[in-house]
């Protein structure tokens, strides 16, 4: 499907991809555009499942400390077909397994941990049967300590490049995954409408209310505690298969140095790669995801990109890359909630 938006439609995508969660009335403000025009808007990419808001948790307010990427790649004779039942199937649905997008060809998974040996005994537990069965002929395991990580979810940067918005209210920072420990000490109610906020993230606060037992007054006052001490934050998932884009490609770079100033200069030479949709950094290197109209739109950036980055001494060698055309896309996973669930032992559904 490729749908067709009109001005004001790429408007509204971008702005409910750039400051996710605001009320149409200050939506409106910020894009200038009018609140039917929002409504409507939403109601269409409703309609499309286009589009739709995540709450997120800081991964050490639950107690995770190690987020880790894998990049698996399929045996040549494998017989993939992911319309037949994916192969991979107890991988992906794993509690852990926050994020995964996989071909016939191989797969990227991000999963949260509560520490490395536990994430190392969960992959040695899946892989070496994979591998016995003939399914898997290379597994590369990243690993992102989370209180050394900044993140950027870059939706909105995706939005503005692929329809040439030319916006000015771009977003810079990164969200540190750092907390303080008193921030991160949650009561067993904390913990219930963390997850139900997490469950549910376009819920009314009385319909949490209602099916979780506790007090609407409160089910508000820990929406707000949550966001504002960062221990949650909002985040748009857009289904870019979709929008007119051709391939989704994963990077991982390597800098010269784990100092910062390395980092934060190198960012805007790898943005400038393709539509970028989320990044990882951590000292040393960064793991991220863009989109390309073509292959030749993602070789001519690319290279452009990585001479920039190399005339600057910034990066080690070449980046390594994994290209998904998005229609060969058959298996996708985005969901929080069931490793919420497992870490803070929620023990039933709400």
């Amino acid at each position: 499907m490729d749908l067709k938006l009109t001005t004001k439609e790429r408007l509204v995508l971008y702005g409910l991809s750039r400051y996710p969660g605001l009320s149409d009335i200050d939506l409106a403000t910020k894009i200038g555009v009018d609140r039917s025009t929002i409504f409507k808007s939403k109601r269409k990419f409703r309609d499309w499942q286009l589009i739709k808001l995540l709450n997120v948790p800081a991964g050490k307010v639950v107690g995770a400390e190690i987020l880790t990427v894998v990049v698996s790649r399929f045996q040549p004779t494998a017989e993939v077909d992911l319309h037949k039942g994916n192969p991979l199937s107890g991988w992906v649905d794993q509690p852990s397994c926050v994020f995964h997008s996989q071909t016939s060809t191989e797969a990227v998974s991000i999963l949260y941990s509560r520490s490395l040996t536990d994430q190392r005994k969960r992959m040695q537990k899946f892989m070496e049967d994979y591998q016995d069965r003939g399914l898997l002929e290379e597994t590369q395991a990243f690993y992102f300590p989370l209180e050394m990580t900044r993140y950027a979810s870059e939706s909105c940067l995706a939005v503005n490049d692929i329809f040439e918005l030319n916006r000015e209210d771009l977003p810079q920072d990164m969200t540190s995954f750092y907390l303080p420990d008193e921030e991160s000490r949650l009561t067993e109610k904390d913990k219930m409408t963390l997850y139900a906020f997490i469950r549910h993230p376009m819920l009314s606060d009385l319909e949490l209310s209602r099916r979780t037992g506790i007090s609407r007054p409160t089910i508000s006052g820990k929406r707000t505690k949550f966001f504002q001490s960062g221990l949650l934050y909002r985040e748009a998932f857009i289904d870019w298969q979709k929008i007119c884009c051709e391939l989704l490609t994963f990077y991982r770079i390597r800098f010269i140095s784990s100092r910062n100033e390395v980092a934060s200069k190198a960012i805007s030479s790898i943005r400038g790669m393709g539509a970028p949709l989320f990044s990882y950094v951590q000292p040393g290197e960064t793991f991220g995801a863009f989109l390309s109209s073509s292959y030749l739109d993602l070789k001519q950036r690319m290279d452009a990109s990585m001479r920039s980055l190399a005339s600057q001494g910034l990066v080690k060698g070449r980046p390594e890359l994994v290209i998904m055309p998005l229609e060969e896309i058959g298996a996708t996973k985005m969901d929080y909630a069931p490793m919420v669930a497992e870490m803070l032992d929620i023990g039933r559904e709400i």
